[in-house]
């Protein structure tokens, strides 16, 4: 007959609280259960906390800043021998998803859950959500990585009302190993503007802040923000890369600057089916088309920096 489950075994932690330069003096020690007793801690889903979006980030000195990984929201749960990864809608899709199964089997832990972003990158090292979107439905991402970002159980041990900087802590100690498809997601303290001015000239999607002391609440968050780099554009289609007789593979673009038009490249990404035919026959029939494309910037020579077609509106 199993033991019935000790009761929480508190300890002090040291808090993130502090200048950036100091030294962490120490690091929390993980409390070992017994792994026999998993099922006694079993963990179900949690509805995700969910960034505000904000056009401008904070600068005062209680945020925490971290990048916008470009992906899907992945809350893994390990009790004992099983692996769960749920979709922020609670779907798990943990068989899509073998590498990130693997490690999170690696970690150290009875039972844990998780909070982080699954993500594939391109080969630029940025994250590219339409490779894993193609992936994931295929029911196959081999390729996929977890950048962890917050830790809600761990134990048997609810960490919820938890400060953030604590729970960080404690989730950088279980990942030390570094399993190979699992990323503690750094953080950066100091100017929010600084930093996602940083975050525009790499070209990623934004960064989130979060405030370092506040504990983990489901649904929508004003503890946490979002502030994405990304611009929308309309653009004139000048070209096509047809796609069998009916559709179209990217297209080639232009921005309208007075009379002139100026290339800007090609989007691919974000082209469905039912839009791809409808390009087609309207590119074939002679009309000028007009797309609405979301980008991250722009190269050196003008082209736009990871684009996606949000719309082709007909007038």
């Amino acid at each position: 007959m199993a033991k019935p489950p000790r009761p929480p075994r508190h300890r002090p932690i040291k808090r993130a609280a502090r200048p950036q330069t100091e030294a962490v003096v120490s690091r929390p020690l993980i409390v070992r259960r017994d792994p026999r007793q998993a099922e006694l801690f079993r963990t179900e889903f949690i509805l995700p906390c969910k960034p505000t979006l904000r056009l401008k980030a904070p600068s005062d000195r209680r945020w925490q800043f971290e990048i916008k990984h470009d992906g899907y929201r992945a809350q893994c749960h390990v009790n004992g021998g099983q692996i769960r990864i749920f979709t922020k809608n609670g779907f798990d899709w943990a068989a899509r998803m073998p590498a990130i199964v693997a490690s999170l089997e690696q970690l150290p832990v009875s039972s844990a859950v998780i909070d982080g972003e699954a993500v594939m990158e391109g080969q630029d090292g940025i994250t590219d959500f339409f490779a894993l979107h193609a992936a994931l439905a295929n029911k196959s991402a081999p390729r996929a990585f977890l950048y962890a970002f917050d830790l809600l159980h761990l134990n048997g041990d609810d960490l919820r009302d938890l400060p953030l900087d604590e729970r960080r802590l404690l989730l950088e100690d279980i990942l030390n190993h570094q399993p190979p498809a699992l990323r503690f997601s750094e953080h950066v303290l100091g100017d929010g503007p600084a930093v996602y001015r940083a975050a525009w000239e790499l070209g990623l999607e934004g960064i989130v802040a979060k405030v370092r002391e506040a504990p983990y609440r489901s649904g929508p968050s004003t503890t946490w923000l979002k502030i994405k780099c990304t611009q929308t554009g309309t653009f004139v289609v000048t070209g096509y890369d047809p796609d069998g007789r009916s559709g179209v593979r990217s297209l080639e673009l232009a921005e309208q600057k007075g009379k002139d038009l100026i290339p800007a490249g090609s989007v691919g990404s974000g082209l469905t089916m039912a839009l791809s035919r409808q390009l087609r026959c309207r590119l074939h029939a002679g009309m000028r088309v007009a797309v609405e494309v979301e980008f991250r910037g722009r190269t050196p020579s003008g082209g736009l920096r990871h684009p996606a077609l949000k719309g082709a509106p007909e007038h």
